[in-house]
């Protein structure tokens, strides 16, 4: 049934009468010479992410021609009245399509379009700002194609999402299968986020290569895990940051080595990297020796401003290597 609306909808629309309606609407409104309705409607806002009353601000009609189409074109200016935000609706009364209703009564069909496009009851991510740029692109151009009903460039765009991801971790392979493997084996992502991933390229691959529509419930999954991905990776990496998270990599080892020479009360007395770390060496995930012999290195290689190395102490008979601090090479302050 929505096939024939929108073939009629494609065989009707856009009479030149249709567009002088439409263009006189728009210039009213722009001018301000429409009267407001004291009318009110439930419609989807893109804001709230749910059905909420909206108030109709303007509205302007147009009828086909009975002898070609018995239908109603109606363009309404939208406000909700719970966010305030602003919105058009395109609504299509087509009267030649009747259901009968219980009790003998009918009902025609209608059919809404609003503008712009939005998922119904779907809140896209927040701290977009954090999240890379080319992500954040195929990720915003994927939604968009949800929202305007195109499946087919949604299935292929939550795909490349995925690509892009990998792209920005630095994950290789040689087919998305195995950058997808890699991701996990890296420790991105769950052995579980890893079977959902292979689902989402199946179904990006059957509409890329066989122009297979996803159908609507596979689609909402999908974003549902695309998004998943992206929080994860990067948004709760970004916000756990003040967190005191487990310490994994020698990058991660460093910058908590940093925060702690900062928050040292004095850098007088040299100190062991266990004496540096204080309360957090509890964050560092395994042996710390390995990252200390890393550290050492930097040292020597005129890498690490802040640190020298000093004396070696006995301690409970094992070898305990000291570390000179100065505190003010890691001063941000600029001079003027």
């Amino acid at each position: 049934m929505l096939d024939d609306q929108r073939t009629k909808m494609a065989k009707t629309i856009p009479p030149l009468e249709l567009q002088n309606a439409v263009a006189d609407f728009v210039q009213k409104f722009i001018k301000g010479q429409l009267n407001p309705m004291a009318q009110t409607t439930k419609s989807n806002c893109r804001s709230c992410s749910k059905q909420t009353n909206h108030e109709v601000l303007f509205e302007t009609t147009h009828g086909a021609d009975s002898s070609f189409y018995n239908e109603l074109h109606t363009w309404q200016v939208l406000k909700c009245l719970g966010c305030d935000v602003i919105g058009f609706r395109y609504r299509l009364d087509d009267f030649d399509d009747v259901t009968e209703l219980p009790g003998g009564k009918t009902k025609h069909a209608v059919s809404h379009t609003r503008f712009p496009h939005a998922v119904a009851g779907h809140h896209p991510l927040d701290f977009q700002h954090v999240v890379p740029g080319l992500i954040r692109k195929v990720y915003r151009q994927s939604l968009a194609a949800y929202a305007a009903d195109a499946s087919i460039l949604a299935g292929i765009g939550l795909r490349a999402t995925i690509e892009a991801v990998c792209t920005h971790l630095a994950v290789t392979g040689a087919s998305l299968e195995k950058r997808i493997d890699a991701l996990a084996k890296g420790g991105h992502i769950s052995t579980t986020d890893k079977r959902r991933l292979h689902a989402i390229r199946f179904m990006g691959n059957d509409a890329a290569h066989e122009v297979r529509e996803p159908r609507a419930h596979e689609l909402k999954v999908a974003l549902e895990i695309v998004e998943h991905l992206i929080k994860s990776v990067f948004i709760l990496e970004q916000r756990a940051q003040n967190l005191d998270v487990q310490v994994e990599s020698y990058d991660a080892f460093f910058k908590l080595l940093e925060r702690c020479v900062t928050d040292l009360a004095s850098d007088k007395d040299p100190l062991s990297i266990v004496a540096i770390l204080g309360r957090a060496k509890r964050r560092v995930n395994g042996d710390i020796e390995p990252f200390e012999q890393r550290v050492i290195q930097d040292i020597e290689a005129g890498k690490i401003s802040f640190l020298a190395t000093d004396s070696v102490q006995e301690v409970d008979g094992k070898n305990v290597q000291l570390y000179k601090v100065d505190k003010s090479a890691l001063d941000d302050d600029i001079p003027f």
